[in-house]
């Protein structure tokens, strides 16, 4: 997938989540980061200085940690020793094996093959192969694929202690679900274009997705009409003649308290995520048939 009109800056310690579906371009822009690929046109600048020859390309590369998505662990070698042998690679003598397998939670598994390794162990391994040299941005490309929730919690709080310690971040990922206690800024691309990039707070103000509740229940649907007041409305409803869902737009809790009142038979009542569809047919005014996924 190729890439266009990119324009992007990253801060010491900040965590940018990129988002978007498959082929959108997420990969490439990493690679390109990394330094793997080399962009057609265009320009990177790392600490104010353009990339121009393969000079700068090799000090950017330095300082920058690539975690590639699922790469397949196989093997009798232990865990220490495929480090130090990533570490040979890189040509990074620092003698740190032993506190990155620390920061990364292998410190228990130094012995252990990869054979032996659990999804969630694989994950921990080649991000600390990554981290290798002490980078001061990290790439992550689909770093929860395949991981439960337990190994997902884990792993987000490992990711926001080593930007408490300046490392800047960059998440891809096809998900925008359990971000927002996690990513500074999102930045979403399709078709290899940057279509929307903030804060969530300022992407759900400004395409008015915020404040959105997700109501579930059994029996008839209620009769919401008569519930509202002016400023809420119903932006979507389903109903069956066993269950019903309504999305509604509100500040308040007073709706639920008639629905209580009224005795309605409540399963869920919750915030309303936004995720890509939302956001792609927000930034771009079209229905999901006219922007496409390929």
């Amino acid at each position: 997938r190729g890439i266009n009109t990119i324009n992007m800056k990253i801060k010491s310690g900040e965590i940018i989540s990129l988002i978007g579906p498959n082929g959108a371009g997420k990969t490439t822009l990493l690679r390109i980061i990394a330094g793997i690929n080399t962009p057609d046109s265009g320009q990177i600048s790392f600490n104010g200085k353009q990339i121009a020859d393969e000079k700068s390309l090799n000090e950017m590369k330095r300082h920058v940690g690539h975690m590639p998505e699922q790469i397949r662990w196989k093997g009798k070698n232990t865990v220490y020793q495929t480090l130090q042998a990533f570490a040979e690679i890189r040509n990074d003598d620092s003698n740190n094996i032993d506190s990155l397998l620390k920061v990364v939670g292998l410190s228990s598994r130094t012995s252990t093959t990869l054979d032996e390794l659990s999804q969630g162990m694989r994950q921990r391994l080649t991000l600390a192969t990554a981290l290798l040299g002490s980078p001061k941005i990290l790439l992550l490309d689909e770093p929860f694929n395949g991981l439960d929730p337990v190994a997902i919690r884990a792993f987000e709080k490992l990711l926001l202690e080593l930007a408490k310690k300046g490392v800047s971040i960059i998440i891809s990922s096809h998900r925008v679900a359990g971000m927002v206690d996690l990513v500074d800024r999102l930045a979403l691309l399709h078709k290899g274009q940057l279509l929307i990039e903030g804060t969530l707070n300022d992407i759900e103000d400004e395409f008015d997705l915020s404040n959105r509740i997700e109501i579930s229940g059994t029996g008839r649907i209620p009769d919401f009409n008569q519930m509202m007041t002016d400023g809420e409305k119903i932006i979507q409803s389903k109903n069956t003649e066993e269950n019903w869902s309504v999305v509604l737009r509100t500040t308040s809790d007073e709706v639920l308290k008639k629905l209580i009142q009224k005795e309605h038979q409540i399963l869920t009542w919750k915030s309303k995520e936004i995720d890509i569809v939302e956001l792609l047919c927000a930034a771009t005014g079209q229905n999901l048939e006219k922007i496409g996924f390929g």
